[in-house]
C-alpha cells in the first residue's frame, strides 16, 4: 500500500487504496487483509481513520471484520447496495416507487425473450409451482408477494445475469410492503395473469407469452400514477 495524499477525506482515500490492494493482490472471498498495524504504518494513516474506512467497506457488504481473526474478503453482492440506493431514494410520496416498477417494467420487457430462450422444462414447472401458490393465497385470502417475487426471479435466473437479479431483488423488496391496502382489490386478475405466462411457457409459444408479459404490466401499477387497478 502507498501513503496518502492530504485531498479527499482520509478515511475515503484509505477505502480505495484498500480496495486497490484487493484487486491487485487478486484477494478472494476468505483471504485476511494486512494487520491494522501493517496497514496504518503502509498508509501512513491512524487507527481510527483505518476503522472508519474498513466500517465503510462492511456496510457495503465487502469485508467482515471477525474479532480474534482479523478482516476478512466477503463474496461481493450487489444487492444490499441496490437495495439501499433505492431505500433512501424512497420519499413519502411514491413517485420514486412508481420509477421503481417502471424500471422493473422495462426490464423484464426487454429480456423475456431471453428468458423464454433459456427457460427449461424444470424452470417452467417451478413458475407452475408459484403460479399455484398465487392462487392459493388469493383463494384463502391471503397476501401472495413472495409466491409473486418468486415468480419473477424465476422467470429471468437462467439467464444467470446477476446485476440484473440483484436489482430487481432489491425493486421486489421496496414492492413487498408497498401501499398494500391499495394493491389488494386488484390482485385477482393478477393470479389469472400469471397463470397465462404459464401457460404461454409450457406450450413453447413465444407470441402467447409475449402478449401475456405485455398483459402482465398493462396495469395501473405501472402504467397510472395513483392506481392499481389492471387491465
Amino acid at each position: 500500500m502507498r501513503n496518502l495524499k492530504k485531498e479527499d477525506k482520509l478515511y475515503i482515500q484509505t477505502f480505495r487504496e484498500i480496495r486497490r490492494y484487493i484487486i491487485e493482490n487478486d484477494l478472494k472471498p476468505g483471504d485476511l487483509l494486512p494487520t491494522e498495524q501493517a496497514m496504518c504504518q503502509s498508509l501512513g494513516v491512524s487507527r481510527n481513520v483505518l476503522r472508519e474506512a474498513i466500517k465503510s467497506m462492511e456496510l457495503m457488504g465487502m469485508v467482515s471484520a471477525c474479532p480474534g481473526k482479523g478482516t476478512v474478503i466477503k463474496e461481493f453482492s450487489l444487492n444490499f447496495i441496490f437495495q439501499n440506493v433505492l431505500f433512501f431514494n424512497v420519499s413519502d410520496e411514491d413517485a420514486r416507487v412508481r420509477e421503481m416498477f417502471d424500471i422493473r417494467r422495462m426490464l423484464e420487457m426487454g429480456y423475456m425473450r431471453k428468458a423464454f430462450q433459456a427457460l427449461d422444462d424444470d424452470d417452467i414447472k417451478k413458475l407452475r409451482q408459484c403460479a399455484d401458490r398465487i392462487r392459493d393465497g388469493w383463494e384463502n385470502s391471503r397476501l401472495f408477494a413472495e409466491a409473486d417475487r418468486d415468480f419473477h426471479m424465476t422467470l429471468f435466473k437462467p439467464l444467470g445475469n446477476s446485476v440484473l437479479n440483484s436489482l430487481l431483488e432489491a425493486i421486489w423488496e421496496v414492492d413487498q410492503g408497498f401501499q398494500l391496502e391499495k394493491k389488494s382489490p386488484h390482485l385477482a386478475t393478477s393470479v389469472t395473469k400469471h397463470e397465462a405466462i404459464v401457460d404461454a411457457l409450457e406450450k413453447y409459444d413465444y407470441r402467447a407469452f409475449a402478449r401475456a408479459m405485455e398483459a402482465h404490466f398493462s396495469s395501473g401499477k405501472y402504467t397510472m400514477a395513483g392506481s392499481y387497478e389492471e387491465f
